[in-house]
């Protein structure tokens, strides 16, 4: 399973990695699942792409990486619950799926 996650891992993006790890970052703390990572001002090109079209799924990547659960490393679970783009605010936000071992995904994602 952890080998499945490292491919995963390794396909994403720079900037879905970088989110990947501000979501991670924020939730732990936090202790809150929902993120609002402020995409107008960290990465204003991908925010433009969102302001013509935000139903338009740019991190496909990020938001189909998949995880065992903390009580079953053998049963799959998406990482993020959900994944919106809030036009008002130019912010990306994300849900952190709270069933995903999150504690050792930040492990992998840190090293």
């Amino acid at each position: 399973m952890e080998s499945d996650l490292q491919k995963q891992l390794s396909a994403l993006s720079m900037y879905e990695r970088a989110i990947l790890m501000f979501c991670l970052r924020a939730y732990f703390s936090s202790g809150n699942y929902t993120n609002k990572l402020p995409l107008g001002e960290m990465l204003p090109d991908v925010a433009a792409i969102f302001d013509v079209n935000p139903s338009v799924n740019v991190f496909i990547k990020l938001s189909e990486l998949q995880m065992g659960t903390s009580a079953d490393p053998q049963t799959s679970v998406n990482v993020f619950d959900a994944m919106t783009y809030d036009k008002g605010q130019r912010q990306l936000v994300t849900v952190l799926n709270k069933q995903a071992d999150l504690k050792t995904l930040l492990k992998i994602v840190d090293h």
